[in-house]
């Protein structure tokens, strides 16, 4: 125990964590709000911001949230038909035009210009996510028969693979042209997580793919990468901290950049108005089916510790730079295990002072947390002690080597 000192009040000292002060806060360091990133980037956190407390309150009275197709998301499926169509019509366009048009620079290079962004803005399929690497029963048969089991007992009718990724981190997607459905989970992650809040986590992926939230929002996603690509070519400030040269020929050609960035942006704007909300909802009602099955404490614990990445990249740093006695994974899980009780409350007070999320689609965590509480659940399900040894032992014997090897590249690469 130490003084703090800004209110005198005795406080307790963990070895390797920050020294605060819970009494006052002195000390707890929250991170300040982002501001960079591109325009698409910037109007999401906005909107997260300006409307995520109005939609808690609104399903915090709730006993059941509705995922189901509403007015909003019809109108803004309909919205992206008429953006994939209008660029379509550009594409078409375009090509008429360099054929009946071309002894005109001007309108040629135009041409050209929506051809080439068109041609970027075509549906194609999404890749299978990079470096991640494909479970399967051969090799893992305990794992995938419990992961097996945890879709049925979330209704998941369709197939669903399962992934191991280096990163920390959790989420589901489709890949090829068969959209084939995956959850994908962070090698690192897995390692930190307790049975109860790896059954959290599997039970809010699987969520997902019980009511199609990725596939539903295909038709959106695509419009909205149409319009972003616009709002690249004419956004002139990327970054808020990039560096700006006073000069007419610069204020000109940015005030000009800034009025023709308006259209794209706007549009943009209407669409996210239109299924933000329904893509903020989609993440509490994951939540509500995962605390059913796996307890609100277990869930609420995991959204805790997916925001310790300052404890994840000391760890990995010192693998990184000199050997240790343990695999990554065992460290991870028995620092994890050690973890004290004040740290996950200095996550949960930063939480609440930054309104941190996971991603800018998704509510405030600190706001998750907080309806998770509200409607307090047991657990009607978990994976034991020995299940979940039994997944850490296969992944240890056949992908150690490659994940870990894959997180120090990693690491290092992004020291160079």
């Amino acid at each position: 125990m130490k003084p703090c000192p800004s209110c005198g009040a005795q406080i307790e000292a963990n070895e390797g964590y920050p020294f605060w002060c819970e009494h006052c806060d002195w000390n707890l360091a929250v991170p300040s709000k982002e501001r960079q990133g591109n325009a698409w980037k910037r109007l999401e956190r906005k909107m997260r911001d300006t409307y995520g407390q109005a939609l808690f309150k609104e399903l915090k009275g709730r006993t059941e949230l509705v995922t189901k197709q509403g007015v909003s998301e019809r109108v803004a499926s309909a919205y992206s038909l008429v953006v994939i169509g209008c660029s379509v019509a550009g594409f078409l366009f375009s090509l008429y035009g360099l054929v009946a048009w071309y002894r005109s620079p001007f309108i040629l290079i135009s041409c050209l210009l929506i051809l080439l962004f068109a041609w970027l803005s075509r549906p194609r399929p999404h890749p299978f996510p990079k470096m991640a690497i494909l479970l399967n029963a051969d090799e893992h048969p305990t794992t995938m028969k419990i992961f097996e089991t945890m879709a049925q007992k979330m209704g998941v009718e369709k197939s669903i693979q399962f992934a191991l990724s280096p990163y920390y981190e959790a989420y589901t997607t489709e890949y090829g042209w068969r959209r084939g459905r995956v959850v994908v989970i962070g090698y690192p992650l897995l390692f930190a997580c307790t049975p109860g809040e790896l059954t959290a986590l599997l039970a809010h992926e699987l969520a997902h793919c019980r009511n199609n939230d990725i596939r539903r929002s295909a038709l959106v996603s695509h419009a909205q990468r149409i319009l972003l690509n616009w709002c690249d070519l004419l956004d002139p400030i990327q970054y808020e901290d990039d560096e700006y040269h006073f000069s007419f020929i610069a204020t000109f050609s940015r005030g000009i950049m800034r009025l023709l960035l308006w259209i794209p942006y706007r549009l943009l704007a209407v669409l996210i108005h239109l299924y933000w909300n329904q893509s903020q909802r989609a993440e509490y009602e994951a939540d509500r089916m995962a605390a059913q099955l796996a307890g609100s404490q277990h869930l609420i614990s995991l959204l805790q510790i997916i925001h310790m990445n300052d404890v994840v990249e000391p760890l990995i740093a010192r693998h990184s730079l000199q050997k240790q006695s343990m695999t990554l994974g065992q460290h991870l899980h028995e620092t994890f295990s050690k973890l004290p009780g004040k740290e996950k409350m200095r996550i949960v007070r930063i939480l609440e002072r930054s309104q941190q999320s996971m991603d800018t689609t998704h509510p405030a965590t600190h706001m998750r947390i907080a309806m998770l509480l509200h409607k307090d659940a047991p657990p009607a399900y978990q994976i034991s002690d020995w299940e979940y040894n039994r997944i850490c032992q296969e992944m240890t014997d056949h992908l150690q080597e490659k994940m870990e090897h894959r997180i120090l590249d990693d690491y290092r690469a992004k020291l160079a």
